[in-house]
C-alpha cells in the first residue's frame, strides 16, 4: 500500500526511485558482513535494520516481480535473482541518506509535507478531492498509522532533497550531445557478396573413419538426455470432496460467516451538479423539476454536470449518500450541502439489491463447504504423508496408507517429455514443479512433501535414472551423414569467402570477385547507420566490425544460411546542425546528464558507506531463510 502511496505522490519520489533503480548493490556487493552480536540483519551507523523490515521490502520487490512476470514467478528464481540482497540494499541506502539528511539538519516543514500528503491520488474521492478518512481507512488496512505515514513522507522528501542537491547542475554539455550525435548516427555504405551455404556442391560420401569421427567430436548432438521414471503420490483436495458430509449447520455456519457474498447491494446511476451558493442550486432544481434536463441547466448556470454510474451507496460523499438512495428513479433531489457546495441531482437508474437465502443459494454454499473441509483433510494428510516417509516407509506404502493416488511417470527428461518427445504428466496438477522435484532426488529416494498449487500436495520417489549417453552411430547415422554433408558446404563456402574477401581487399569489386562461386548474390546496401535497425543482408557481427574501421575494409560474417564478405565503400558524417536532428540531440543530452546525475549519485553513496559503519548480520539472514537456501 505505501509503495503504491509512494509511486504517486509526486516528484520527490521519482528522484528517490531512481536511486532504488539504477544503484545496484553489485557497486559494493553485498559486503560488509559481520558476525557480531547486533539485533538486526544490518546495522548503519547507530540503526538497525530489522528482519521486520527487511522482509516487508523482499516482500515488496517479490510482488513487483511477480506483477511484471507473472503469477509462476517463484521463491527460488527470487533467491537466484537475489531479490533479498537488492532488498537489503535499498535499506541501507535508505539509511545511508537518511543519516546523511540528519547530520546536515535537513528537515521538511509540516506545511510542505502536507501539501505533499494531499497530493496522493490514493487519498482522493470519485470528485479527486482529498479525503482524509478515505486516506486513514487505507492507511489502517495496510497496519499504518498516520504520524508513522507523514514522518515516513517526511523522511522520503528531506532525502529527495538531499540526492537533488548532490545532482544539481549535472547536465550534458552541447559539445558532447554533438559528439555523441555524430558518432550514434553516422552511416556507412557497403558492398557485399553473400554465399550461401546450401548452394556448394555435395561432397564425396565418407568411409566409415570420418563418420565415426564427426559422431564423436558433435557428440553432444546425439545425446540422448537423463531419462528418469518417478512415482508420484498426489494428495488432491477434488477427491476428498465426495467424502464430506455437509450437515445443516455446517451450511448455516458458512452462509451466515460469508453473508455479504450473498448481498446484491443497490446501485444507482446518478446526474449531478454543484454549484457555489444555495440560491443558484435553488433556481436550478427548480428548474429542472420544471422539466429541463440537468446537464442544460448545468451548462447555462457555468458549471458542469457529471453523471455517476452504477454507484454504490458507500461511494458517494456522506450528506449525498442519503437522499440519492431515497430518491425515486427519475426524480430530482437537493440542494444538499457537502464540502465542495450544494448539489442537486437526478436519479437516471435504480438497481435494486436482495439478499440470496440460505435456501435459494444452499448447493452452492454445499460446495464451498465440501472444497473447504476438503483442504483442511488434505493438509491434515500431508501431514500425515510427510510423517509416514520421515518414519522410513516405502512411498507406495505410505500413499496407500493416507489415501493418495500413485502415478507414475516412465522415462521421462526434464522437461517431462518422453524419448518421443510426447509430454507426460499433462493432467497433473503443476507437473512441471512435480518433475523439477523429481530431478533433484537421487535415484530410490524420494523428496519432501511440496505443495502443487493451492489444491494439492505430492511427493516424488525416483524408481529409475537412465543417465545420459551418447547414441549409437548405427542408430543415428542418416542423421550425422547429413550433418556431416552439411557441415562440409559450410566448410567449403568459408573458404570461397575467404578468396572473395581477398580479392574485395585488393580492389576487385564484389560482383567481379563473386564471379564463379556457385549461388553467390553481389550486392551494394544503402547507408546503416551505428545506432540504426539491424540488417538483414549484413550480420551484425561484421557490421560492428566494419562500424571501427575505414573505407576499404573487408571483413567476413555467418548467417544461419549463409557466409557474407563485405566491404565499407563509403562514411557519411553525422551533421549535428541538421534541423531533422533536434529531437535526437534532445534525448541524447537528456540521457547523458541523467548518466552524470546517476553516478554522482553512485559515488555520493559509496562515500556515505565509507563515512558511516555498514554491517551486515548474515547469520541471522540466513537463519531466518534457511528454508530458502536448503
Amino acid at each position: 500500500m505505501l509503495q503504491i502511496i509512494r509511486s504517486t505522490a509526486g516528484s520527490w519520489v521519482v528522484k528517490i526511485l531512481f536511486v532504488v533503480l539504477i544503484i545496484s548493490f553489485a557497486v559494493w556487493g553485498i559486503g560488509d558482513i559481520t558476525k557480531g552480536a547486533q539485533t538486526g540483519v544490518a546495522r548503519v551507523g547507530d540503526r538497525n535494520i530489522t528482519p521486520q523490515e527487511l522482509d516487508q521490502a523482499y516482500r515488496t520487490e517479490f510482488n513487483r516481480m511477480k506483477q511484471m512476470v507473472g503469477p509462476e514467478f517463484s521463491e527460488e528464481q527470487a533467491r537466484q535473482f537475489g531479490l533479498r540482497d537488492r532488498a537489503l540494499e535499498q535499506l541501507i541506502q535508505k539509511e545511508l541518506l537518511a543519516l546523511a539528511a540528519d547530520d546536515l539538519g535537513l528537515r521538511i516543514a509540516d506545511d510542505t509535507v502536507r501539501a505533499e500528503v494531499l497530493k496522493v491520488p490514493a487519498f482522493k474521492d470519485s470528485f479527486g478531492n482529498f479525503d482524509a478518512n478515505l486516506m486513514r481507512a487505507l492507511l489502517q488496512q495496510n497496519g499504518l498509522s498516520e504520524a508513522g505515514f507523514v514522518e515516513d513522507v517526511r523522511g522520503d522528501m528531506a532525502r529527495s532533497d538531499l540526492i537533488g542537491a548532490v545532482t544539481a547542475g549535472a547536465s550534458s554539455s552541447k559539445t558532447l550531445a554533438d559528439a555523441l550525435y555524430r558518432y550514434r548516427f553516422e552511416g556507412r555504405t557497403f558492398e557485399i557478396v553473400t554465399i550461401p551455404y546450401g548452394a556448394m556442391p555435395a561432397a564425396p560420401s565418407p568411409d566409415q573413419a570420418t563418420l565415426e569421427a564427426f559422431h564423436k567430436e558433435k557428440g553432444v548432438r546425439y545425446t540422448a538426455p537423463e531419462y528418469r521414471t518417478l512415482n508420484v503420490a498426489l494428495i488432491e483436495a477434488s477427491s476428498l470432496t465426495k467424502d464430506v458430509e455437509v450437515t445443516d449447520e455446517l451450511l448455516k455456519e458458512y452462509y451466515d460467516g460469508h453473508a455479504g457474498d450473498y448481498i446484491t447491494p443497490e446501485k444507482r446511476s446518478i446526474s449531478q451538479a454543484v454549484f457555489p451558493d444555495k440560491a443558484g442550486a435553488d433556481k436550478a432544481l427548480a428548474e429542472v423539476n420544471a422539466g429541463r434536463k440537468i446537464d442544460d441547466v448545468a451548462k447555462a448556470a457555468g458549471v458542469e454536470a457529471v453523471t455517476l454510474e452504477d454507484v454504490q451507496k458507500d461511494g458517494l460523499p456522506a450528506e449525498l449518500a442519503d437522499p440519492a438512495f431515497t430518491t425515486a428513479e427519475g426524480k430530482s433531489g437537493g440542494p444538499v450541502e457537502s464540502a465542495f457546495g450544494f448539489h442537486i441531482f437526478t436519479v437516471t437508474k435504480v438497481q435494486a439489491g436482495g439478499e440470496r437465502t440460505l435456501e435459494q443459494v444452499k448447493d452452492e454454499v454445499a460446495a464451498k463447504v465440501r472444497q473447504d473441509k476438503a483442504v483442511e483433510k488434505m493438509f491434515e494428510l500431508s501431514t500425515k504423508l510427510e510423517d509416514e516417509l520421515a518414519g522410513g516407509t516405502p512411498l507406495t506404502e505410505a500413499a496407500h496408507t493416507v489415501g493418495a493416488r500413485i502415478v507414475k511417470l516412465e522415462k521421462i527428461d526434464n522437461r517431462g517429455a518422453n524419448a518421443a518427445g510426447v509430454a507426460q504428466g499433462t493432467g497433473l496438477p503443476e507437473v512441471d514443479k512435480i518433475v523439477a522435484s523429481g530431478f533433484t532426488v537421487a535415484e530410490g529416494q524420494t523428496g519432501s512433501v511440496e505443495e502443487a498449487g493451492s489444491d494439492a500436495f505430492f511427493a516424488v520417489q525416483v524408481e529409475a535414472v537412465l543417465p545420459a549417453a551418447l547414441k549409437p552411430l548405427d542408430e543415428v547415422k542418416s542423421v550425422v551423414l547429413g550433418d556431416w554433408q552439411a557441415d562440409q558446404k559450410q566448410q567449403a563456402a568459408k573458404k570461397k569467402a575467404e578468396e572473395v574477401a581477398a580479392k574485395m581487399k585488393a580492389g576487385t569489386p564484389a560482383k567481379e570477385a563473386a564471379t564463379g562461386v556457385p549461388g553467390a548474390l553481389a550486392q551494394n546496401i544503402d547507408p546503416l547507420m551505428r545506432a540504426g535497425a539491424p540488417s538483414a543482408l549484413v550480420p551484425a557481427s561484421a557490421v560492428q566490425t566494419l562500424f571501427k574501421g575505414a573505407v576499404g575494409d573487408v571483413t567476413t560474417g555467418e548467417k544461419p544460411t549463409g557466409i557474407v564478405v563485405a566491404k565499407v565503400t563509403g562514411i557519411i558524417a553525422a551533421d549535428p546542425a541538421n534541423p531533422m536532428a533536434a529531437s535526437q540531440l534532445t534525448q541524447l543530452a537528456n540521457s547523458a546528464g541523467q548518466a552524470m546525475q546517476d553516478e554522482l549519485v553512485m559515488q555520493y553513496l559509496a562515500a556515505l558507506r565509507a563515512h558511516y559503519t555498514v554491517t551486515i548480520n548474515q547469520s541471522l539472514i540466513n537463519q531466518l531463510y534457511r528454508t530458502n537456501q536448503e
